[in-house]
């Protein structure tokens, strides 16, 4: 089985929220959306979708974006 993806962001005048794809068993994804409240991730919506794809454009060294490729 793969790896999860993750994307992260602080949406402006907002709690921080992320986006986790989980590749599922069964074949397909699920789709977790969460929001930082108190310390810790709340779940606000989750579903199970068949395709996931993540394209980038590449590193811009000014826009505050932030990678990290895990173990």
């Amino acid at each position: 089985m793969g790896e999860s993806i993750v994307l992260e962001w602080t949406p402006l005048n907002a709690y921080r929220r992320r986006l986790v794809f989980e590749p599922r068993d069964l074949g397909g994804w699920t789709r977790t959306e969460e929001e930082r409240r108190d310390e810790g991730w709340r779940v606000v919506d989750r579903e199970v979708v068949t395709h996931v794809e993540l394209e980038s454009s590449g590193f811009d060294g000014d826009s505050g974006v932030t990678t990290y490729r895990g173990p």
